[in-house]
């Protein structure tokens, strides 16, 4: 949980009058990193084999530059996605779940709890870290929506965490 002053700033411009927040959250950056880290295990070896190859006269220039840059950008990426991830805020108010991006390319998503599903789905690599899955049937087009249509909380250093407050927000909303 981030302090609640920083989330409420950075939420002031999206609340609706009369909302409160009563939880947030960003992404690990430790666990966007592991999920990401498969790029380093293809990028190095295609960088080194495409380098190799070129120094050794045994590659070309046309070559080198398409399969040196896919190379070079599978090593940036898990570094690139990490500082998009420290731009990121999950938040959990008394009406709706809301995801506000800050980063290189600023996005809010907002989910009202009628529009979620009736049992969030917690999907964990370790136990303790992962994402958090409470909206299906989305249009794949929203940011934070994967290709299967489903709106997650995701690479949450505690995703049981949550998960809790997300059940906790939408059953104190169902008995008002």
């Amino acid at each position: 949980m981030i302090a609640p002053r920083e989330a409420l700033t950075a939420l002031e411009n999206d609340l609706a009058p009369g909302e409160r927040v009563l939880y947030t959250t960003r992404p690990d950056i430790g666990t966007t990193i592991r999920n990401k880290a498969f790029l380093w295990w293809i990028g190095v070896p295609l960088c080194i084999a495409i380098f190799g190859l070129f120094l050794a006269g045994r590659a070309s220039w046309a070559v080198l530059i398409p399969f040196g840059l896919v190379g070079l950008i599978m090593l940036a990426a898990p570094i690139v996605l990490a500082f998009e991830t420290r731009s990121t805020l999950y938040a959990i108010t008394d009406r709706r779940a809301l995801i506000l991006r800050t980063g290189f390319r600023p996005s809010k998503t907002s989910c009202p709890f009628d529009r979620m599903d009736a049992t969030p789905e917690v999907m964990t690599a370790n136990g303790k870290s992962g994402h958090l899955t409470f909206a299906s049937d989305m249009s794949t087009k929203m940011r934070d929506v994967d290709y299967t249509g489903k709106l997650a909380f995701r690479d949450l250093a505690d995703v049981h965490a949550a998960a809790a407050q997300l059940k906790a927000a939408r059953s104190r909303n169902s008995e008002s």
